[in-house]
């Protein structure tokens, strides 16, 4: 019968789960040591965060400068000639002669078109004869009054006979001239729209005569602003077919009664004579009203509102200030600033008094 063993025999089996417990501490400790280094990572970055948003946040600043402002105001405007004319006749007749072509060069008073005047001129010489006729009666009338054979009713009657077919000859004799088509002024013909055998009519053009040497822009500006104008004044023109060039002109006259209907008032704007601009152009044109050699003048992005921000001693301050002319680059204020304060060129969204840190661009 074998001996059962002491108690004591039975230690290496109680002392098997020691070593097996010794590993799950380790990784207890892993994972606590793992969670504290999150837990710091996290604290640093909040710090971090928090110093960043602590800090003054960076504003870009300019000065205020001296300069020029002007004030414009708009118009659009047409190219045309100073000096044109559409010819047409005052009577209807046949086209017998076109003694011109297009792009030829007339003096002023030259036959540009002869209408067929035969009845007229045949009007003409019988209203002629009979005036010379009732000049004759005239004469013998007023040669028998002086000898005593005619009475002095007789003679006034022959005298006032005489006037009279002699203003019906001239009259006809002027008709005759509506029948030829003359040039108004020297110039170069532009448009002919007339040939021989065509039927002319009244009030139909039948050539454009103009100077090409002179042009000028015919632009229509809001009533509004009319009053700011005056003759002289400068004028900036674009046209869509000369891109990025700018030309310049000058107020010549402003029309003294507006459109009612449409609420603006027609100016012409001269141009230089070497000016490439052509007529028929649309073009916009920015008239000169005033000039300010003396303007305070800031960055255009710094207006924001009707106000400005500038930095005093570290904080950025709102000044309210009155804005004048409106640029592309720059803005000129009235008031509120002064040559040599400080403004935030684009100032965001900034609280009055909030600590910024301020750079020059």
């Amino acid at each position: 019968m074998d001996t059962p063993l002491p108690r004591s025999a039975a230690a290496p089996k109680t002392a098997n789960p020691t070593p097996a417990a010794a590993p799950i501490s380790a990784r207890a400790g892993s994972r606590r040591l793992w969670v504290f280094g999150a837990g710091l990572l996290v604290l640093i970055a909040a710090l971090a965060a928090g110093a960043l948003y602590l800090r003054p946040p960076r504003v870009v600043v300019a000065q205020a400068v001296v300069g020029q402002a002007v004030d414009v105001v708009y118009a659009s405007g047409v190219v045309d000639y100073v000096r044109q004319a559409h010819v047409a006749p005052i009577v209807s007749a046949p086209i017998r002669e076109v003694a011109v072509a297009e792009g030829q060069w007339v003096k002023a008073g030259q036959l540009l078109a002869q209408l067929e005047d035969g009845p007229a001129q045949g009007t003409a010489l019988q209203l002629a004869a009979q005036a010379a006729q009732a000049r004759v009666v005239a004469g013998r009338t007023r040669r028998l009054l002086e000898a005593g054979f005619a009475a002095r009713a007789a003679d006034d009657d022959a005298q006032a006979q005489a006037r009279a077919a002699g203003a019906a000859a001239e009259g006809a004799l002027a008709h005759l001239r509506d029948y030829r088509l003359t040039a108004p002024f020297a110039g170069q013909i532009l448009r002919r729209e007339a040939e021989p055998g065509d039927l002319a009519t009244v009030g139909t053009m039948l050539f454009l005569l103009a100077d090409p040497r002179t042009l000028r822009i015919t632009a229509d500006v809001d009533e509004r602003d009319i009053a700011r104008l005056k003759l002289g004044a400068q004028a900036l023109i674009r046209a869509d077919a000369f891109p990025g060039r700018t030309f310049q002109g000058s107020i010549a006259r402003i029309t003294p009664a507006g459109d009612a209907t449409g609420r603006v008032f027609r100016v012409r704007i001269a141009l230089p004579a070497d000016c490439p601009l052509s007529p028929g152009m649309t073009v916009e044109t920015n008239l000169v009203a005033a000039r300010r050699e003396q303007a305070i003048l800031v960055p255009a992005t710094a207006v924001q509102n009707g106000q400005v921000w500038r930095v005093e001693n570290g904080r950025a301050r709102r000044v309210p200030v009155q804005v004048g002319a409106i640029g592309a680059t720059q803005t000129e204020l009235k008031s509120g600033m002064a040559a040599g304060d400080t403004v935030i060129i684009a100032p965001g969204r900034l609280r009055d008094g909030q600590h910024v840190s301020a750079a020059r661009p």
